[in-house]
């Protein structure tokens, strides 16, 4: 008897108005709450602090409870209780299906490059994952998604793996600065300052880094190197006929291959490593046709001269139990020369170097020389003239280019740059945010801190053993997969403006014997085993196919919400249109005494 008294008395609670009012007073703050974290902080912020929490689904739930509660506590069921009936339905069925998408629908990215195929999503869950250099280990740690910088220590550890690993920071955005100190190893490194009315530039240039040895002004090249301009522009004899590969290991170790007609096919030691590379294809003018380069110019490699367009190197890494194949480009050094996700094992950087298609292109330079145990010399081109004269720390020199001037505050014979990160606010909409954590590694009473920023790979070696770091995102399997077969924009008339863009693609399902092609497009999806494949955005990079991104997701508790929401409107149309199914007069004693 107290039993069904006391389920009596918690069904009345379920079932009563009070519960109903502190729900959704409780819902309105929460909402609220929401709505002031995405202005401030952002959409992600506001999924993470309201929207997508467990107290915002056990809320939902209870209301859920209290509707349906409030419902069965009017049995037995008249005509006119049909509109309140139906409404409380509508709304219960989008209750439960806001919950199941909580619970069970996911969200990520596809990207995929022309000619490629794509099987897996990237998810929004951040994760460290770290490769052993010395075996085929590898071990995953996932992080915690986080609104706001965070610094602390938390111990990431798992018992299979050799190191202690620390996560000392998270920033979801942040901006990076660099310090550059001098060492007793490292490269020569020189701070220029280089100002204009139309450009100016304040940087370091690193003599042995490929990537940072030169920056390119508009009006003119800065740049940082062992060999001077030659006079008259005559052809550098200490180069190749088809330029220079140059390798910079991690190590502080550099190798210079130059290249010739013989050169193909023909296997170099590296001296100093236990690396060997075989120049397996030269390109004057390198194309990409499906997914490999193809040669885009009519010239042959007997005529010496390059075109201004896309030189570039086919090679391969050998040995220490690797073989890697790298694409050099000459004209775009910065791009990555790895085809893969798991990280060069080399720990090499390699530029392709063509002194005569880089002459051509410049007209004006600043060029610094190294000198050995002394400071650099200095050579400035304006047009055909070359002056060149000793570098004086802090002078300020006339560069002969319209208004420019530069001057050299610091030089050191070695140095390291080091990368340092402040965090930015959720909201930054900057497009030099990016995410980065600081992780501590110990191993064999040998600590180590590191920065790792999304997406990038980063070498370390501690207690004894090198390991490469990883800080990317969570992907999941499809179960199907999707060829991009053409990539097209459209533009504005008379302009190069985008006015939309689109892509066809080929669907795959080998398990089901699926295979049809489909156009994706604005608000034309691609629907496939619950996915829905969205067009969001692009890529395009010179000497690359497109790459084209897709939004993929499946929200389980779609149809629920539909459902509910055309059941809610009957009801309610119900309610106020409809006499003999509206409880409205006859709950009003007003009404009722007419």
């Amino acid at each position: 008897m107290r039993i069904m008294k006391l389920l009596i008395a918690v069904f009345k609670f379920f079932a009563s108005l009070k519960l109903a009012v502190a729900l959704l007073v409780l819902l309105s703050i929460a909402f609220g709450v929401g709505t002031f974290s995405e202005s401030y902080y952002g959409t992600d912020a506001a999924q993470m602090i309201v929207y997508r929490t467990p107290w915002m689904a056990f809320l939902l739930i209870l209301l859920a409870l209290n509707l349906l509660a409030s419902a069965l506590d009017r049995i037995p069921w008249k005509k006119k209780h049909i509109g309140f009936l139906t409404t409380h339905l509508g709304i219960i069925l989008i209750l439960s299906g806001s919950v199941i998408s909580q619970a069970f629908g996911i969200e990520g990215q596809l990207a995929i490059q022309e000619g490629k195929t794509g099987s897996r999503m990237t998810l929004s869950e951040p994760l460290i994952q770290i490769f052993s250099v010395d075996s085929d280990q590898k071990w995953t740690y996932f992080l915690k998604r986080r609104p706001f910088s965070w610094r602390g220590k938390e111990d990431l550890s798992s018992i299979d793996s050799p190191l202690q690993i620390f996560l000392l920071s998270d920033y979801p955005k942040a901006k990076a600065s660099e310090i550059v100190e001098p060492s007793d190893s490292g490269s020569p490194a020189v701070h220029v300052n280089l100002q204009g009315s139309m450009a100016s530039i304040d940087q370091w240039l690193f003599l042995d880094d490929s990537s940072r040895n030169v920056s390119n002004l508009g009006p003119a090249t800065v740049r940082f190197s062992k060999e001077p301009i030659l006079q008259n522009e005559k052809k550098d004899e200490s180069a190749g006929e088809f330029g220079t590969l140059q390798f910079n290991f991690e190590s502080g170790q550099t190798f210079e291959i130059k290249l010739n007609l013989e050169s193909v096919g023909k296997m170099v030691s590296i001296e100093g490593t236990p690396f060997k590379v075989e120049i397996t294809q030269i390109f004057k003018d390198a194309l990409v046709e499906g997914n490999k380069l193809i040669e885009g110019s009519q010239a042959s490699l007997n005529q010496q001269a390059f075109p201004e367009k896309n030189p570039a190197i086919e090679l391969v890494l050998k040995g220490n139990g690797l073989s890697e194949r790298h694409t050099v480009f000459a004209r775009f050094p910065e791009f990555p020369t790895l085809h893969g996700m798991k990280p060069s094992e080399a720990h090499v950087r390699i530029a392709y170097q063509v002194p005569e298609f880089e002459q051509e292109k410049v007209k004006n330079e600043l060029r610094f020389i190294w000198q050995n145990k002394q400071l650099p010399k200095f050579q400035i081109k304006a047009g055909k003239k070359i002056t060149e004269s000793n570098l004086e720390i802090g002078k300020e020199i006339e560069t002969g280019w319209m208004d420019f001037k530069f001057n050299v505050d610091q030089y050191y014979p070695h140095a390291n740059a080091k990368k340092l990160f402040s965090p930015l606010p959720s909201s930054s909409q900057s497009v030099d945010a990016i995410p980065v954590v600081q992780v501590e590694f110990a191993k064999a009473g040998e600590r180590k801190s590191v920065w790792l920023e999304q997406g990038e790979i980063t070498h370390i070696a501690v207690g004894g053993s090198d390991y490469h770091v990883l800080y990317g995102l969570k992907t999941k399997p499809l179960g199907f997969q999707i060829e991009l077969q053409d990539f097209m924009i459209e533009t504005d008339p008379g302009t190069d403006k985008p006015a939309s863009f689109k892509s066809l693609v080929k669907l795959k399902d080998a398990s089901a014997g699926i295979e049809r092609d489909q156009l994706i497009q604005m608000n034309q999806p691609l629907k496939y085993r619950g996915f829905k494949v969205y067009q969001s955005a692009y890529q395009q990079t010179p000497g690359e196919a497109d790459i084209s991104i897709f939004t993929v997701a499946r929200d389980p508790g779609n149809g629920l919400k539909y459902a509910g929401a055309i059941i809610m409107i009957a009801g309610i149309g119900m309610l106020f249109y409809v006499k003999s199914l509206s409880t409205l007069k006859g709950s009003d004693p007003k009404l009722r005494s007419k």
